[in-house]
């Protein structure tokens, strides 16, 4: 599954971890050198929430009613909450587990050797 919900200002919004969400990520990636896909800060946590977020805007034809600002403040403020089963744990897990993530990491992941006939 690559959908999950959050909680902003009491208000449910939908993050779908698709295509779009995927190709924003890269061109942050590729453009800022503030967000590293490889560190959890709280800026890359944002953007990946921002990107399901946007990505599920898309889908359903709406606008984003958040801003990227918006997305930063609720991640700093869930985070200040120190709780270890939150939303933003959620949401990653479910990023993380996205179609599109794992096929890059199998991309990425090295090829084995064999020692077939090797002595």
């Amino acid at each position: 599954m690559n959908y999950t919900t959050i909680t902003i200002n009491n208000e449910t919004i939908g993050l779908k971890f698709g295509m779009a969400s995927f190709r924003y990520l890269q061109d942050k990636f590729s453009k800022d050198k503030t967000f590293d896909i490889s560190i959890l800060s709280e800026i890359t946590i944002s953007h990946i929430i921002y990107s399901g977020y946007f990505n599920n805007c898309l889908v359903k034809e709406v606008d984003p009613k958040y801003s990227f600002a918006d997305i930063v403040e609720w991640v700093e403020q869930t985070l200040l909450k120190n709780q270890e089963d939150n939303e933003i744990a959620k949401a990653i897990k479910v990023w993380s587990e996205s179609d599109f993530i794992r096929s890059e990491q199998k991309a990425e992941e090295p090829k084995k050797k064999t020692s077939r006939g090797k002595k």
